[in-house]
C-alpha cells in the first residue's frame, strides 16, 4: 500500500511541481526529484519546503526573513528497499527519513529561527504524551 501512495505522490509531483507551489498548512512544498546516491548506488527523494505565506505573515512583527528558510528531506527510494523491510503505511516510510537538509543555514541566526518558529507554529499536537507508567499486576480491591 505504501508504494503505492509513494508512487502517487511522485506522478503527482512530477506533474504538478513544475507549475504550483503545493500548500500544507505552514508549509509550501518546492519542488521534488531524485538522485543517485554514489555511495549506495541508490536513488534518493529530495522534498523541499518553505514555510507558506500564511506562516510567514503571521509574525511579520518578529521583522526576521524567513522567506527565505529552505529545508529538504531526503528518503530511501521505496523499489530500493528490501523487500522484507519496506514499510507498510505511508507513516512508516516517513520514519524513514535519511536526513533534513537546511540550505544556507549560515545565514540564519538559530535563535532567532527558533523564536520565529514557536510563534508561526503551533507545535503542540507533536510533541509526545506523557509516558504513564502502568502498574504491574492485576487489581486490587
Amino acid at each position: 500500500m505504501a508504494q503505492i501512495w509513494m508512487q502517487i505522490l511522485f506522478k503527482v509531483a512530477q506533474f504538478w511541481m513544475p507549475f504550483n507551489r503545493h500548500i500544507i498548512e505552514a508549509v509550501q512544498l518546492e519542488d521534488m526529484w531524485q538522485s543517485l546516491d554514489e555511495e549506495s548506488q541508490t536513488f534518493d527523494i529530495y522534498i523541499s519546503m518553505r514555510l507558506s505565506p500564511m506562516t510567514l505573515a503571521s509574525c511579520y512583527h518578529l521583522n526576521h526573513d524567513m522567506n527565505g528558510l529552505e529545508w529538504r528531506f531526503v528518503f530511501p527510494r521505496y523499489d530500493d528497499l528490501p523487500k522484507n523491510s519496506r514499510p507498510k503505511c505511508f507513516g512508516e516510510y516517513l520514519a524513514l527519513n535519511k536526513s533534513v537538509q537546511i540550505m544556507d543555514i549560515e545565514n540564519y541566526d538559530i535563535d532567532l529561527a527558533c523564536e520565529f518558529l514557536d510563534k508561526a507554529y503551533d507545535f503542540s499536537h507533536h510533541k509526545n504524551k506523557p509516558n504513564v507508567a502502568r502498574q504491574q499486576g492485576g487489581v486490587s480491591q
